[in-house]
C-alpha cells in the first residue's frame, strides 16, 4: 500500500478519534502528550512567606506513562526549588507538549522527565 496524503489524513483522523476518550494522553512511539504547567505559584501563604510570593518558571517535571505529573522543579527568581509535589503548587500557565518517557531510577519506574 502506497502512503498518500489522503491515506495519511485518514490515519491521523483515526488516531485522533481513538484518543478522543483520553484527550490528555496520546501514545505513539512511546511519546506521551500531556498538559504541564509552565509557570506556578505556591498555594499556601506559609510557603509564600517562606519562599517568596512570586510566580515561578517550571524548569523540570516528572511524567508517568499515563500522563500524570507528580513533582515540579520551579525557579523562583534566582533560586530553583526541586521535587515540589504538585499539591503544593497552583498553576498559573498551562501548555501541552509530548515527549518520550525516560526512566529516572528504580524508585520512579515508568516515570520520566522533561525540561
Amino acid at each position: 500500500m502506497k502512503l498518500t496524503k489522503e491515506s495519511l489524513r485518514e490515519i491521523i483522523k483515526e488516531v485522533i478519534a481513538e484518543a478522543d476518550g483520553h484527550p490528555q494522553i496520546l501514545k505513539k512511539n512511546k511519546e506521551v502528550a500531556h498538559n504541564w504547567a509552565t509557570h506556578m505559584e505556591w498555594k499556601s501563604s506559609t510557603d509564600k512567606e517562606k519562599y517568596g510570593d512570586m510566580i515561578g518558571e517550571v524548569v523540570h517535571h516528572t511524567l508517568f506513562e499515563d500522563g500524570t505529573i507528580t513533582k515540579y522543579d520551579v525557579k523562583f527568581g534566582n533560586k530553583t526549588i526541586k521535587n515540589i509535589p504538585t499539591s503544593m503548587l497552583e498553576v498559573v500557565e498551562l501548555q501541552e507538549h509530548s515527549h518520550e518517557a525516560t526512566e529516572e531510577d528504580d524508585d520512579e519506574k515508568e516515570e520520566g522527565s522533561c525540561s
